[in-house]
């Protein structure tokens, strides 16, 4: 199951698959997160990657 933690945000055609993401995180528009994401912060890309920390 997806699990979101609290100040979430999802871009546009983002695909998220059966992982938990946890508080503070942007995912950018057409990211496909495959994994956990444990650190606040901006992720995007193919597979998802941080690009910032928050």
């Amino acid at each position: 199951s997806t699990k979101l933690g609290n100040h979430v945000s999802i871009g546009t055609n983002a695909t998220v698959l059966p992982v938990t993401i946890c508080d503070q995180v942007v995912v950018g528009a057409g990211a496909v997160v495959t994994k956990d994401i444990t650190v606040p912060g901006v992720y995007a890309g193919n597979p998802a990657r941080l690009l910032r920390r928050l």
